[in-house]
């Protein structure tokens, strides 16, 4: 009996957490999510049933619709500012389509790897990084209207992979960076409204660049966790440059799974 009256509050608990994270979607009407941050992962439970995106304009903002009315329940799994949130979704048309992730129960993210190096370690190692002036990685760049970036090294070290990047503008003009964006994504991209690509939040960055004056060049090191592509799938990195109406040059970096596994061991001084 004892054991028993424990156990009712801790179901009520779960039945209210559950009822906290259920969330409504209809075809014909868009729902919004607001988030507190950048959102870095973004993953729908059946994509035949629902379309979900980050909006391209606000990576904060996602978009959410069902395909068609449905009966079973489908998920979404976000992650946000360190949090993860794992949503229900059910078919209702409902007058609400705007939610604040933030009203909704989470669960902090990461696991003991992230541990594993501290950020003044990070700091060291990057530093170690743009101390020296060589180049491993061919072919991984791009130039648009006087902007160049090109991902100069890829180097690893206790479950990390460390890219270096070198930005050139060789324009009178500043270039204010808006944003840099991780994920992994197909070699070949299709036009659809439904994203399944994996985005990735860096766990460091070094410089946290905001903008690169006319006729300079800086450099950036970038720290993700190790990670292997599967097949037909690239890590992609993008640069965005802050201006009104979104008339900003987007570069972007396509980096292979051969690239990834060649990057050698850093030697720490």
């Amino acid at each position: 009996m004892k054991n028993f009256l424990i156990l009712i509050p801790i179901l009520i608990l779960h039945l209210t957490l559950t009822a906290q994270n259920k969330l409504s979607v209809s075809d014909c009407k868009a729902t919004h999510l607001v988030c507190p941050d950048k959102v870095s992962y973004l993953q729908v439970g059946d994509p035949s049933l629902i379309l979900a995106e980050v909006v391209p304009e606000l990576p904060d903002l996602i978009r959410i619709k069902a395909t068609g009315l449905f009966e079973k329940e489908s998920s979404l799994t976000v992650v946000c500012a360190g949090r993860i949130y794992s949503l229900i979704l059910h078919f209702q048309d409902s007058e609400e389509i705007t939610y604040h992730l933030k009203s909704f129960h989470s669960e902090k993210a990461g696991g003991p790897s992230s541990a594993l190096m501290p950020d003044y370690v990070m700091k060291e190692l990057c530093e170690q990084i743009l101390l020296k002036r060589k180049s491993l990685v061919r072919g991984v760049k791009q130039k648009k209207d006087g902007i160049k970036v090109q991902l100069k090294t890829i180097t690893q070290k206790n479950g990390f992979l460390f890219f270096e990047v070198r930005i050139t503008n060789k324009t009178n003009l500043a270039y204010r960076v808006e944003s840099f964006h991780w994920w992994i994504d197909d070699k070949r991209q299709f036009k659809a409204t439904n994203t399944q690509e994996y985005q990735i939040e860096p766990s460091y960055r070094h410089h946290e660049i905001k903008v690169i004056p006319g006729y300079t060049s800086v450099r950036e090191v970038f720290v993700l966790p190790n990670l292997v592509l599967p097949n037909k799938r690239v890590l992609r990195l993008e640069m965005i440059e802050k201006a009104l109406g979104n008339t900003g040059r987007r570069l972007t970096l396509e980096i292979g799974n051969k690239d990834i596994l060649k990057a050698k061991e850093l030697i720490s001084n």
